[in-house]
């Protein structure tokens, strides 16, 4: 009798849209030591909720998501580097949505940061923006949707740090 009291329970959660999921999301290899200690970046939510789902699914990346981007965007950006370059981003934001349109099988990722740069004499502060997405790795399951994230991740500070390089070619222009 209990049992099947849980079952209609369960099932009766599932319809309604109650399950909440919490799934691992390592994203250890996105973070090389060592990388561009010019750069910092801070923000980012600790969990990240997979929106456009008939059930709450929620990714818990580890390590956290600032120091992955800031690994990948030091790597992109160590060859723009120049003297005296200092660039301090923060209010790292995330967004992760199923694609309605391609549901269940895309996975979006909206990106933000705030980044100031102080570089010969100058200094400028500007928020940047990308939009990557990605076919979710081994179906749409909610580990696939956790392992889709690091390329999510790579994509979007790759772009990030196409726009930024933009900027640095400006600082880069302008000798003392």
């Amino acid at each position: 009798m209990k049992r099947t009291l849980l079952i209609a329970a369960a099932a009766l959660l599932s319809a309604c849209g109650g399950q909440v999921v919490h799934a691992p999301a390592p994203i250890g290899d996105l973070v090389k030591p060592g990388m561009a200690p010019w750069l910092t970046v801070a923000g980012g939510p600790d969990k990240l909720e997979v929106r456009g789902l008939d059930h709450k699914l929620i990714l818990e990346p580890s390590p956290d998501l600032a120091r992955a981007v800031q690994s990948q965007l030091g790597a992109q950006l160590q060859p723009s580097y120049f003297q005296d370059l200092v660039m301090t981003c923060s209010a790292l934001d995330t967004a992760l949505r199923v694609d309605e349109e391609k549901a269940p099988g895309e996975l979006g990722l909206d990106m933000t940061l705030h980044c100031s740069i102080w570089a010969r004499g100058f200094d400028t502060q500007h928020d940047y923006k990308v939009h990557v997405s990605a076919p979710v790795t081994g179906g749409a399951t909610d580990q696939g949707y956790a392992q889709t994230l690091p390329s999510l991740l790579a994509d979007g500070s790759n772009d990030m740090a196409i726009q930024l390089r933009g900027d640095l070619q400006k600082f880069a222009q302008h000798p003392r």
